[in-house]
């Protein structure tokens, strides 16, 4: 795979202006600017949280940060806080982390029905997950202008194909392995844009020589047009200039990763996610963090720096739990720069991506220690012409399906009642959505 991902837009849309009118190039240009689409984007950090230092104090509106999500108090007004979210494997016996991690997303079981994969502590054979995770099938059902990439898969230490760690399935058993490294990621999505520097001169040299035939065609014709004819064609003349700005200065590749290791890989990550939707690569796309079994890493930084991330979270001791905290703290940290960059990322309506992308942050367990999956904790954010910010919802138990029925909601399929087969219920989180 090569860099080459956004020039061919570049090209055919120039090659599209050097063959017709303005109006060909840029066949938008008609009517108003319509509305930037809107985008999705998964977030995903492993083995729950701890619920007494992770809940907010106070009401639905006038709530308290709590420890761990202290760092995202910049986004309150940007933010909708769920504590509620109730997971279901589908089966009658679960294994802690491997059944869980495929429903995220899907809504759907675990097949018990076939032996790909044994654990022989738990006496159990399965298979993968039976459905389609909820933003490969977004992806499937967008219209309008298509993008480079359906969808993209980011990632840190995903680890190899197995059910617990795979979260994002184009169909049943057929999992999708993210990219999870920042190099490599860095390589795939924007690789060697035109590694010919004389090749690239003529290509910038071209684009500013059809872009600046077009404005002087609207010139010669200027002089024969009626008053009303020449404002709409001036404002268009605007509107190329604009696209030739926004094309230099949104859809120029990031600069390659730097200081890549264990501590801030996740931020790079994060930097490509926040250029690959400023560059209108896709609309759709996933974060997944770690595995959802025996993740073991140490993150010394916080004080982890013995046992692993798994094995302390397993001790439910109050020593531990703070260590555990202080964990989920900095992974909030690494939300709250995620939102950052997607902040300081300008779109092609003036706005921030962030303004125009729905984030959702949830693991695959709710408390660690003892496995339980009756409240998953979720924080969503972004998508402000939609989002109900400065809100935390809890108080009532609810199905995770709702919060898959909202995905599809937010990216306009509203038709979408129900998500996954394990829904018994319909509509969206009740709440969310302004």
């Amino acid at each position: 795979m090569t860099r080459r991902v956004l020039l061919p837009t570049r090209r055919s849309l120039l090659r599209a202006g050097a063959a017709g009118s303005a109006l060909a190039l840029f066949p938008w240009l008609r009517a108003s600017a319509a509305p930037t689409p809107p985008r999705i984007l998964l977030f995903f950090t492993p083995h729950g949280t701890v619920w007494d230092q992770w809940r907010p104090t106070g009401g639905e509106t006038n709530y308290t940060f709590s420890p761990i999500l202290e760092p995202l108090s910049a986004y309150r007004e940007k933010m909708v806080i769920v504590d509620g979210i109730e997971l279901k494997t589908g089966t009658s016996y679960y294994i802690p982390h491997t059944y869980t991690m495929p429903v995220l997303w899907t809504g759907s079981p675990i097949d018990t029905s076939t032996s790909e994969f044994c654990r022989e502590d738990h006496g159990q054979c399965f298979g993968w997950n039976t459905g389609v995770s909820v933003d490969q099938f977004i992806a499937s059902q967008l219209t309008g202008l298509a993008t480079p990439y359906s969808s993209i898969e980011l990632g840190v230490g995903c680890g190899g194909l197995h059910p617990a760690t795979r979260m994002i399935y184009t169909a049943p058993a057929m999992p999708r392995s993210p990219l999870d490294s920042p190099d490599i990621a860095y390589n795939a999505l924007f690789g060697t844009i035109d590694p010919d520097q004389e090749q690239a001169a003529k290509d910038a040299k071209r684009r500013k020589s059809v872009l600046d035939n077009v404005i002087d065609d609207f010139g010669s014709r200027r002089a024969k047009l009626s008053a009303k004819d020449k404002l709409r064609l001036d404002a268009h003349a605007d509107s190329i200039r604009e696209l030739e700005l926004s094309l230099t200065a949104v859809c120029d590749p990031p600069a390659a990763p730097e200081g890549v290791n264990s501590e801030t890989s996740i931020d790079r990550q994060s930097d490509l996610i926040a250029s690959a939707f400023g560059c209108g690569l896709t609309r759709v796309a996933s974060m997944q963090v770690r595995i959802a079994d025996n993740d073991n890493t140490l993150y010394p930084w916080v004080g982890l720096d013995a046992g692993g991330h798994h094995t302390l979270s397993h001790d439910s001791g109050e020593v531990s739990q703070s260590t555990l905290a202080g964990l989920y703290r900095w992974y909030s940290e690494r939300f709250a720069y995620l939102l950052d960059q997607l902040a300081n990322t300008p779109d092609s309506d003036g706005r921030s991506v962030l303004d125009n992308t729905l984030v959702i942050w949830g693991s695959e367990l709710g408390r660690a220690w003892d496995h339980d999956i009756g409240n998953i904790p979720f924080v969503f954010a972004g998508a402000t012409d939609l989002l109900r910010g400065g809100h935390y919802l809890s108080g009532s138990v609810i199905s995770l399906n709702r919060m898959l029925v909202s995905a599809c909601h937010a990216m306009g399929l509203t038709d979408v009642d129900t998500y996954g087969s394990l829904d018994t219920g319909s509509g969206p989180l009740p709440g969310l959505f302004i």
